[in-house]
């Protein structure tokens, strides 16, 4: 008994608790009081326990964390026990992580209980129940013990259950030979009926009709067991290995009740297995939705195995998983391009189908692949066709756990023309290079011999279940005629005569045996029954001679030579009985003993030794192949040679003091004949099945002889009366001729019931009776009751054993030919025929031949009918929709003796349950309730009496909504843009045809299920075009039709668009530099890309000392140069990469590992990071310079101004990788190029920065107009007063006239203080301005005088003196020279300059005696003189000389200047 835990209620007396719901699911929480104190709570669960189940031995704990103010304290329970035993109970407690354990080391099956966790404080308390189930080791389908207390508890129903047909191989008892393995029939009510011939040829059964019989009784039986526990079990799906390496079967149904129990069983062993752990346990058994699969992982050959999954003690699913290995391995293939390659293999146990996969993806039939198997499913071949580079890679056949690869190169094929394809190849490449055909009729030829070993066990077995039944029934056949005979027996005990021998009588019986030789009856004289009946014998059996009036059979016996029984003279029982193949003989008695030399099994000669004081004597028991004999007895004691089989020749012995004497009970291929009496005594030698001749014995006394009852090939003969007693021959079946004695007080002596072919003779008579011998009349076929339909012919036939004449009586009266009634004679054989049979034909008919009669009664009535409009009506469909009722109803005529009967698919349906079943006197209804779709059939009515049987016809069609369509989703093609899919019709359309199918689908990685579109119901694929190569997508389909559409069919898998062609590793990355932020790789690409683009690649890192890869980029992220700047590293660790190539088809191999590499920056001598070397700042202003810098160590930073120190107001900022100067408030004097000094350990380093200090400029002075030449004036003006502080001041020209009357600018960036302006017309207004300009923008303008009309203009001599004649000529001179320019790199820079001369002369620029004017870096212009150069962006090489030289007709003038580029 259990002691139950006791846990007190925290609540005190009286007070109230209230219900509180918990955040977690299943915990109970009770608050003691209704509202809290501020910061209080209640008890609570965060973790609560989960349920376990584990194996005996193992180390089992429940985990749960609790919360609370004040602190709960944590209390375990459980149901039906204490948890007391600190040595099976540990409750422990750990602070840091506040979690409460309780644990239970080394758990046991007593265990297994309900627990519960309680935590309480002040305010109330918190409970959560955890189960805990055990399984226990070693657990066995058919474990006594458990039996055993089940039959205490009287639970016998159980018992019975829990016992299986396949038990452990441990527990296996001896198994008989040739008996079927009780597997066969556990593996037949799981397979589908495809698989039936499979499996009888795998266990040796040939009998085809007597095993599906069988099975479809043990199919009956198990549905009745199996709908206790579940309903609607369906999709049974045998073992098979998958694709990951697991192997799995799976099956839908549903539990009538959740909480039964499922078990899993492996070889009648009870196996673990879990539903939660996952890949922490070998077996795993999940549920989807109705479906339930068990899995195993880890594969290994002791796996192999007989699984059967149980719901409580019902089994409802077996399966056998096989381990096949492979004989021939595939081998390399190399094939050219466009030609076929061929894998082939040969496997040790035939197998349908094998797994083929090429490049780690399954490979079905189809363009591209042929999967080819031989005729006995050893040999198995992969032909990839059309071989083309891409198809190179390993190729892989699996069979169950063991596979075997190979590679498959493909050359290219070198002469094809370039560019096109070559011409597809008629030739194979590969093969094993081994007579596949050899091994595999080697491999048949094991097979098939040890399948006719087991075929000859069971037909050995068979044989001998059907001798020993066929022992059995003679025996029975025996005791029963002993028991007729009893009373006659004991009432001639009395009488004492003298011995006479067995062939001088005249009476007996030749029994009741089957026999093919001769079996005879004793002799009687005294009215006693001899018989020599009932044995099987195929030599001579005979029965022992008596004076006495006892019994001497010879019967019964099953013997091929001769087995006799001992004689007797003082009514003792000597029986020569017994199964015998040769010689046993039972000794010679005297004083009454039983002598027994039968029954025993021998194959040589057995014989019980002579006895004399009535003590047994006993050769028996054997079976012989020699002789048996009963022993001679006088004293009246007993003496067998009975109860054997032989071979040889079994005789009753002689009697002469009324005993029983036996040659009987055994089957006898030799001579049977009962034992001669002259004293009323019964001679037997009967009840056996012989070969011989079997006749019945002489009988003096009118007492009955019988020679029948035995099935004989023989002879068979009744004995000879003399008291008009009958004597018969009967009952037999025999191959000669059976004959009824004659008899002379009228009776009748029949020889009748037997089937005989042969001769039965009755034996001669001494008291004036008729002995009935050869030609005496008899009947041998009398008449019986029959019944006759009316208006149909009828016939009765007497079979006579003679010609003789008889007469035909009806009902006393005589009957002749005439009105419709025919008597004819053909021999002796007599015919009564009635041609139209009709109710006055009814009545007793007899037949009188002689003394002879036979009679029978004749009934005439009618068959049941049906209206032909009634059936007509009924023979129309019944349809209705699933959940309705459907009614049948059929009148007919009333008759008396009327059975109605109801079939559905020929099974009778009974009333009750869904099943109501009207009979009325003149109709019959029936009625489905809450019909199905399963209920859909032929429903039959059966009308019948004793004339016959009337059926009539209907159909009940249920209609509902389709099934869904039959699986498995094949996959007819798959390339980079088109994937096509193909299934089949639905097995069950639910009655109304299938209209069309709806196909769904969903791309791996998304939850959204995207109808695709329907197809019409004649076409059953579907080709999806709106795919991207490389991605993954699962379909699913409906079938649709009036009722509705149907559950869906999904892909096992998903389907990828296009073949997965990944590229090869790519070069080992490289480390270019490392600091503390960043490591720099490079690689190189893959040197072989499979032909397939490479779009990118993928980094990945592992820390050292882990073993963890972590990608930095996701695939669809490629990093499509081939550097990467690693920037998630941490400063110290250590790290090593790899690079995998991602083209359209996925990530390909990762490269090797890079060297390890340090985030730290490494020791450098100080440089700057992109200084700028030149600012401009407006006077007042504040200045800060920025540099910043890399160097390791850190260096120390000084500034300098114009190589000076700086002064004290000048602030130095320095933090970690820059440095700053900054001036408060600017002036024009703190102008200067600073230079930043940086050193350290490593080296140094100097940076110049170039500040200008500056402020807008002052306006030019004054303006000044001058025309020294026709159509142009010269401007010019005084400097600016920042001209000489400020060297990038330059000036702005802008111009007036009276005709735009606007403002624009004609000339700037002039350094010079002159312009001399073109095109000026007489008789318009000019103003000009002047504008100084620098980095701080313009000044304001200076103004010139008015230009124009009369002012200024040249005055022309009037006296009439012709002037002079000038000429304007002269060669080119430089008015502005170029000025030196040293600006940064990476500025614009302008250079100009002036140059006059007539004609215009021609201006060229050269840079180190190289002309530039063509060269597009330099823009070059040249307005009037001005001679400009503009460069964007100065170059180093843009440092050097810079000459203009101007040229013309007259001269040559040049100038120069230097150009310094700063860094």
């Amino acid at each position: 008994m259990f002691k139950r835990t006791k846990v007190t209620d925290g609540t005190a007396t009286g007070q109230v608790g209230f219900r509180k719901k918990s955040k977690v699911p299943g915990v109970m929480i009770t608050q003691y009081i209704e509202k809290l104190p501020e910061g209080k709570s209640h008890p609570d669960f965060t973790r609560k326990p989960i349920a376990l189940t584990i194996q005996e031995g193992k180390f089992a704990f429940f985990k749960a964390i609790v919360t609370g103010d004040p602190k709960p304290t944590v209390v375990w329970s459980r149901n039906n026990g204490d948890v007391s035993d600190p040595a099976r109970y540990q409750s422990k407690y750990d602070p840091n992580s506040n979690e409460h354990t309780f644990e239970m080391p080394h758990v046991k099956p007593d265990q297994a209980d309900t627990y519960k966790c309680f935590a309480k404080n002040e305010y109330g308390q918190a409970m959560v129940t955890v189960v805990l189930n055990v399984i226990e080791v070693g657990f066995k389908m058919t474990k006594a013990p458990q039996q055993q207390a089940e039959v205490a508890n009287c639970n016998f129903k159980k018992v019975l259950k829990r016992r299986s047909k396949v038990v452990p191989k441990a527990e296996e008892p001896e198994k008989k030979e040739g008996e079927i393995d009780p597997k066969f029939w556990e593996l037949l009510m799981s397979a589908d009926k495809k698989d039936y011939e499979r499996i009888c040829a795998e266990f040796g059964v040939t009998d085809f009709r007597w095993m599906l019989k069988k099975l479809n009784e043990m199919k009956r039986e198990r549905e009745e067991e199996q709908a206790e526990f579940v309903k609607n079990l369906s999709d049974l799906k045998p073992i098979h290995i998958n694709a990951d390496g697991t192997a799995s079967f799976e099956l839908e149904f549903d539990l009538l009740d959740p909480s039964s129990s499922i078990y899993l069983y492996k070889d009648g062993e009870m196996i673990p297995y879990t539903k939660e752990l996952g890949d922490k346990m070998k077996h795993c058994l999940r549920k989807v939705g109705r479906k339930y699969i068990f899995s195993m992982r880890d594969l290994m050959p002791e796996d192999a195995g007989f699984y059967q999954l149980d719901v409580e003690d019902v089994n409802m699913f077996s399966t056998d998983f096989k381990m096949v290995d492979f004989l021939v391995k595939i081998q390399e293939v190399k094939a050219m391009e466009r030609e076929d390659a061929v894998f082939e293999c040969v496997i040790s146990a035939p197998l349908s189908k094998l797994m083929w996969f090429g490049k780690n993806m399954p490979l079905e039939q189809g363009d591209k692949y042929d999967i080819e198997v031989s005729e006995d499913k050893l040999i198995h071949r992969l032909v990839v066709k059309d071989c083309m580079v891409v198809d190179k890679g390993i190729y892989a056949a699996c069979a169950g756990i063991k596979s075997c690869n190979a590679w498959l190169v493909v050359e290219a094929d070198k002469g094809a023309p370039k560019g096109k394809k070559s011409a597809r190849k008629t030739t194979r490449a590969g093969g094993s290079g081994t007579d596949l055909q050899k091994v595999a009729q080697e491999q048949q030829q094991k097979l098939d011999k040890e399948r006719e070993e087991r075929k000859e066990k069971i037909k050995a077995a068979r044989e001998a279940a059907a001798e020993a039944a066929a022992a059995e029934e003679p025996e029975k056949t025996a005791d029963s005629g002993a028991g007729k005979d009893k009373g006659a027996a004991v009432e001639v005990e009395r009488i004492d005569k003298t011995s006479v021998a067995a062939t001088t009588t005249v009476a007996g019986d030749s029994g009741s045996g089957h026999s093919a030789g001769k079996a005879s009856g004793g002799a009687k004289q005294d009215g006693s029954h001899a018989d020599a009946g009932g044995g099987h014998s195929a030599g001579k059996a005979s029965g022992g001679a008596r004076k006495d009036g006892s019994i001497a059979d010879a019967g019964g016996g099953h013997s091929a030579g001769k087995a006799s029984g001992g004689a007797k003279q003082d009514g003792s029982h000597a029986d020569a009985g017994g199964h015998s193949a040769g010689k046993a003989s039972g000794g010679a008695k005297q004083d009454g003993s039983p002598a027994d030399a039968g029954g025993g099994h021998s194959a040589g000669k057995a014989s019980g030794g002579a006895k004399q004081d009535g003590s047994h004597a006993d050769a028996g028991g054997g079976h012989s192949a020699g002789k048996a004999s009963g022993g001679a007895k006088q004293d009246g004691s007993h003496a067998d040679a009975g109860g054997g089989h032989s071979a040889g020749k079994a005789s009753g012995g002689a009697k002469q003091d009324g005993s029983h004497a036996d040659a009987g009970g055994g089957h006898s291929a030799g001579k049977a004949s009962g034992g001669a009496k002259q004293d009323g005594s019964h001679a037997d030698a009967g009840g056996g099945h012989s070969a011989g001749k079997a006749s019945g014995g002489a009988k003096q006394d009118g007492s009955h002889a019988d020679a029948g009852g035995g099935h004989s090939a023989g002879k068979a003969s009744g004995g000879a009366k003399q008291d008009g007693s009958p004597a018969d021959a009967g009952g037999g079946h025999s191959a000669e001729e059976a004959s009824g004695g004659s008899r002379q007080d009228g009776s009748l002596a029949d020889a009748g019931g037997g089937h005989s072919a042969g001769k039965a003779s009755g034996g001669a008579k001494q008291d004036g009776s008729l002995a009935d011998a050869g030609g005496e009349p008899g009947i041998t076929s009398g008449l019986s009751d029959i019944l006759a339909t009316r208006g149909q012919p009828a016939e009765l036939t007497v079979k006579m054993n003679t010609d003789c004449d008889g007469a035909w009586f009806k009902d006393g009266e005589p009957l002749k030919s005439g009105g419709g009634i025919s008597i004819t004679k053909d021999a002796n054989i007599h015919k009564l025929t009635i041609h139209s049979c009709r109710d006055t034909d009814s009545g007793l008919l007899r037949f009188v031949s002689g003394d002879l009669s036979t009679e029978g009664r004749i009934t005439v009535g009618d068959v049941p009918e049906f209206d032909e409009d009634d059936l007509h009506k009924f023979s129309k469909p019944v349809i209705v929709r699933v959940g309705q009722n459907a009614a049948f109803k059929m009148p007919f005529q009333p008759q008396e003796s009327l059975t109605v009967s109801w079939f559905k698919d020929g099974t009778e349906l009974k009333d009750g349950g869904g099943v109501k079943i009207v009979r009325e006197p003149n109709h019959s209804r029936l009625l489905l309730r809450d019909c199905l779709r399963s209920d859909t059939g032929e429903i039959k009515i059966q009308l019948k009496n004793p004339f016959g049987a009337v059926e009539a016809t209907s159909q009940l069609i249920v209609l509902d909504r389709p099934g869904p369509p039959e699986g498995p989703v094949e996959t007819v093609e798959t390339t980079s843009s088109v994937i096509e899919i193909k299934w089949n019709p639905p097995k069950d359309d639910g009655g109304s045809a299938v209209t069309n199918y709806i196909i769904e689908r969903q791309e791996r990685g998304h939850s959204l299920w995207t109808k695709l579109g329907d197809v019409s119901a004649e076409k059953t694929s579907f080709r999806d075009r709106n795919v991207t190569h490389g991605k993954k997508y699962s379909y699913r389909i409906y079938a649709e039709n009036p009722q509705g559409l149907s559950d869906s069919l999904e892909t096992a898998d998903s389907i990828m668009a296009g073949i997965m062609i990944l590229s090869g590793p790519p070069g080992k990355p490289k480390v270019v530099s490392t600091s503390k932020t960043c490591i720099n790789l490079t690689w190189t690409p893959p040197e072989d890309d499979k032909g397939v683009p490479i779009i990118g690649y993928q980094v990945e890192k592992r820390k050292k000392d882990t073993n963890q890869w972590l990608a930095l980029n996701a695939i669809n992220e490629p990093i499509e140069d081939v550097n990467y700047a690693v920037k998630d590293v941490t400063e110290g660790a250590e790290y090593e990469f790899r690079v995998s190539a991602i083209n359209e088809s996925g990530a390909g191999d990762a490269s090797p590992p890079s060297a390890m590499a340090c985030a730290k920056n490494p020791n450098m001598r100080p440089c700057f990071k992109d200084p700028e070397d030149f600012l401009v700042v407006r006077a007042g202003n504040s200045v800060r310079v920025k540099i910043s810098y890399e160097a390791e160590p850190p260096p120390h930073i000084t500034w300098l101004k114009d190589d000076e120190p700086i002064a004290p107001w000048i602030n130095v900022i320095n933090t970690e990788g820059m440095s700053q100067l900054v001036i408060p408030s600017s002036k024009r004097s703190d102008s200067a190029i600073y230079t930043i000094k940086a050193k350290n350990s490593v080296g140094e380093a100097f940076f110049d920065v170039e500040v200008r200090v500056t402020d807008e400029p002052k306006c030019p002075g004054p303006v000044e107009l001058e025309q020294t030449v026709y159509g142009k004036v010269a401007v010019s003006w005084v400097p600016s007063p920042d001209q000489e502080l400020d060297d990038r001041l330059y000036y702005v020209v802008s111009q007036h006239d009276s005709n735009t009357r606007m403002w624009k600018t004609v000339a700037d960036r002039l350094f010079a203080n002159t312009y001399t302006a073109h095109n000026i017309l007489p008789g318009i207004e000019y103003h000009f301005r002047v504008y100084a300009k620098n980095d701080m923008g313009l000044s304001d303008p200076s103004q010139s005088p008015t230009w124009g009309a009369n002012s200024n203009r040249v005055p022309i001599s009037s006296n009439g003196v012709s002037s002079m004649e000038i000429s304007f000529e002269r060669p080119p001179s430089i008015l502005v020279p170029l000025k030196v320019h040293t600006p940064p790199k990476g500025y614009q820079l302008y250079m100009t300059c002036a140059v006059r001369g007539c004609p215009t002369p021609n201006v060229s620029w050269y840079l180190n005696n190289t002309c530039i004017n063509s060269d597009k870096n330099y823009y070059i212009t040249n307005s009037c003189g001005v001679c400009s150069m503009y460069i964007l962006r100065v170059r180093e090489n843009d440092g050097g000389e810079y000459r203009v030289v101007a040229v013309n007709s007259l001269g040559k003038a040049e100038c120069s200047t230097k150009l310094t580029v700063r860094d």
